[in-house]
């Protein structure tokens, strides 16, 4: 584990001696043991929970996302404007990540069909990016383990896979194909708004352009794009989160079959 000369708040051009050692090491190893452990654990004294105490949890989930997001964006913002000389438009909250903050909300205080849909995505899509980046931490690339840049990372992806995963166990959401597309939906119409974004400015917001990161398809993305086919990409990451949905799906029905045995 990476030990150096470095405040916690330290960002990372102020980090000397670290170039990513702590990614795809016992660090990244210890924290997917650990979080593990606390989802295990809180999922088994949560399980009975009401449906206005899970509510009341998407709530309290959602407001703290939104705090937690703007305190990192603040803090990053300040040290990009003081060594780049402006703000980084990556920082904008149009990733998949951060689209917790909004489903949490909708699924917390509004009606009918569109709490509905949110509360699918929930359980489907905020599980899908949860585990991903869980299994795949940049953070670690640029910041050590004891650091807030990766804090963040390890809270923030810890707390999508935890909330998903609540709202499966307590029956909150009936889970059933159903919700699947339901979540999907909600996650596209999402995409909706970011692909153009994309296009006009330049961004892999959702990786729904170049699919910057993702084994394999990243390679077929710059080839299609080369040759003036990069309208493809986003309809190519499109179904790989369906796909990613689809297989998320087999994990509440394990339980439900685990549940079933018991009993």
């Amino acid at each position: 584990m990476f030990k150096g000369d470095y405040n916690f708040f330290d960002y990372k051009y102020n980090i000397t001696g670290y170039s990513g050692q702590d990614f795809g090491s016992f660090p990244q190893y210890l924290y997917l043991i650990l979080s593990v452990i606390i989802i295990v654990v809180l999922l088994i004294v949560l399980r009975k929970s009401s449906k206005d105490t899970v509510k009341k949890m998407i709530i309290g989930t959602g407001i703290f996302m939104i705090i937690f997001y703007l305190s990192k964006t603040t803090w990053e913002s300040y040290y990009d404007i003081k060594y780049n000389g402006g703000f980084n438009w990556f920082l904008l909250p149009l990733d998949t990540c951060s689209i917790i903050m909004y489903a949490t909300l909708i699924a917390g205080f509004c009606k009918g069909k569109i709490k509905d849909y949110a509360s699918s995505w929930l359980a489907t899509g905020c599980i899908v990016g949860g585990i991903a980046n869980m299994l795949f931490l940049n953070a670690f690339r640029f910041y050590p383990f004891f650091s807030f840049g990766a804090f963040y990372s390890m809270i923030w992806h810890l707390l999508m896979v935890l909330l998903g995963f609540i709202l499966i166990v307590t029956n909150y959401v009936e889970m059933s194909y159903k919700t699947i597309i339901k979540g999907f939906i909600f996650h596209l119409v999402i995409s909706l708004v970011v692909i153009p974004i994309n296009y006009i400015f330049n961004f892999d917001f959702m990786l729904l352009k170049n699919l910057g990161g993702v084994p394999i398809f990243e390679g077929i993305a710059t080839n299609l794009t080369n040759n003036h086919l990069g309208f493809i990409n986003p309809i190519m990451m499109l179904c790989l989160y369906f796909i990613a949905f689809n297989i998320v799906f087999l994990i509440p029905l394990g339980i439900k079959l685990i549940n079933k045995k018991r009993h």
